[in-house]
């Protein structure tokens, strides 16, 4: 490795051991006022009522905007949260609040059904190096996740696991999550 990689790596890793407690704020929604940044979008009529005739069936469709809560394990700690939109194309983006916008909380994601009302994501990020500017290219941030849906469409429940690897394509041990992953079907009301 060369000696510049090297010392960005450092940083970076420097970096993010350095803010779990700035992003643990973000995530939890600080504790100012002990509320998650989610529970906004949960309060009577945010999230809408929605008809559930069509999404009664075990086949009910993944496609739509969800928030999603991620738990580290069962919990009842919070991995992430986030705003999610599954496309009708087999594509997926997530907006995050795990880390600001600048070391890059936008996700980009493939699924597929694989079973009736059950479905798989393969999602990818970029990391970035904030403490140098410009921003610096760190790595690969990777979730897969597993979820079914709920009998009336409007929630899904499964599990996550998350990888991250440096520029070299390495896996960071200290980047690996897993555990219980959650939605909110968010509908026009």
């Amino acid at each position: 490795m060369n000696k510049t990689l090297g010392s960005t790596l450092i940083v970076t890793l420097l970096t993010l051991f350095a803010v779990p407690a700035a992003w643990a704020n973000c995530i939890t929604g600080g504790q100012k006022n002990g509320r998650s940044p989610i529970q906004a979008l949960t309060r009577p009529g945010i999230l809408g009522n929605r008809s559930q005739a069509a999404v009664d069936s075990p086949s009910a469709s993944i496609v739509g905007m969800w928030t999603v809560t991620f738990l580290i394990g069962n919990g009842p700690d919070v991995y992430d949260v986030g705003l999610e939109q599954w496309h009708a194309d087999g594509t997926e983006i997530t907006l995050d609040v795990a880390v600001p916008p600048a070391a890059g909380n936008i996700c980009l994601g493939v699924w597929e059904r694989v079973g009736p009302g059950a479905f798989k994501l393969h999602h990818l990020g970029w990391n970035w190096d904030t403490s140098v500017t410009p921003a610096a290219l760190a790595g690969l941030f990777v979730l897969d996740m597993t979820v079914a849906l709920g009998p009336d469409g409007r929630a899904f429940l499964g599990k996550y696991v998350t990888d991250s690897y440096d520029t070299e394509g390495h896996v960071i041990p200290a980047f690996h999550g897993e555990g219980v992953v959650s939605g909110r079907r968010i509908e026009v009301h």
